[in-house]
């Protein structure tokens, strides 16, 4: 089984003045997916600091730096499960149909952040899945797995 951190939304330095411990969390991933408005590249250099794969995307907050370094969506393919990774727009009324649309066919999964509001759910067998904000009052990141063509998702307030 493949266990992934999922973060998004951190707003560092500019809605909280310290980087979250992610430590704990770090600890039995294989991987992180970070889906941007980090403002700062600090926040991608500690992400990396844990010597896990980063795969990370900027989005619509993040200093020109941040963006120059970042794509602003990818693909990949794990255990035979496609995901969509990026940051998402607008609000959160129709957020599925627009995070979908920014890709050119179908995926498994898509993975996304922006609204601030945790998502783990299925629509027609397709998993939409937002971790929450670190930067908001009841702080949240999402753990995915993904194990043999499935993939689920846990929302975690930190």
């Amino acid at each position: 089984m493949i266990k992934i951190l999922v973060v998004s939304d951190i707003h560092y330095p500019d809605r909280i003045s310290d980087l979250p411990d992610l430590s704990l969390y770090m600890k039995d991933v294989d991987a992180v997916f970070a889906l941007g408005d980090f403002t700062s590249f600090d926040v991608v250099e500690y992400l990396n600091s844990f010597k896990k794969i980063v795969y990370a995307v900027h989005g619509n907050m993040d200093a020109p730096f941040v963006k120059s370094h970042l794509r602003d969506k990818m693909t990949l393919n794990i255990e035979n499960v496609s995901l969509a990774l990026t940051h998402g727009s607008g609000g959160p009324h129709g957020i599925e149909e627009r995070v979908k649309n920014v890709f050119n066919r179908n995926f498994d999964a898509y993975i996304f952040g922006h609204t601030h509001q945790p998502m783990s759910k299925y629509i027609d067998g397709v998993l939409f899945f937002n971790p929450g904000s670190l930067a908001i009052q009841t702080p949240s990141l999402g753990i995915l797995y993904v194990e043999k063509e499935n993939i689920w998702g846990e929302i975690v307030y930190v």
